[in-house]
């Protein structure tokens, strides 16, 4: 499990939550999801690199996330992918929430060179998708994958 949710959770203004969580509680959260054994904890900085070193050292009230989203309005996923995968398999062998994920990380159109470099490592593109809509129903959270699928076509060209 991707503790951070690629940085979004650190940060008050890209966070679903609305509200900042330190790497401790996020870390937290994960292990305490009924079988999670391990978390990736990739770091934007190095100060957040040492928190998530000093998570195994760290007292509970350090990793209580249970404050921070006690404060947090009820939030719906509907609508937002969350790289579950469970829109799989596609017809034309799409790899659908990396796409997602992909398009999600490029900030208002901006795509960073090295999302760039990743999506043109997939197998399969955007611009293959055929709308056959075999992976909206699969989709726990009601995403409207075929737009999503044209706005990644839109972003990366293909």
């Amino acid at each position: 499990m991707k503790a951070f949710g690629g940085g979004d959770l650190l940060d008050e203004n890209l966070s679903p939550f609305g509200v900042k969580m330190t790497p401790l509680q996020c870390i937290h959260y994960c292990l305490t999801r009924p079988g999670v054994v391990s978390v990736m904890a990739g770091s934007h900085s190095i100060e957040e690199m040492k928190e998530a070193i000093d998570y195994c050292k760290a007292d509970f009230q350090a990793k209580d996330f249970a404050e921070v989203l006690s404060h947090v309005p009820k939030h719906s996923f509907i609508g937002h992918c969350v790289y579950c995968g469970h829109c799989a398999p596609c017809s034309k062998q799409i790899p659908i929430a990396d796409i997602h994920k992909f398009t999600d990380l490029c900030h208002q159109g901006e795509v960073p060179e090295t999302v760039r470099e990743h999506y043109a490592m997939l197998s399969h593109h955007a611009s293959e998708c055929i709308e056959c809509q075999l992976c909206m129903p699969r989709c726990p959270f009601e995403v409207n994958i075929i737009e999503k699928m044209k706005m990644a076509q839109k972003l990366f060209g293909y």
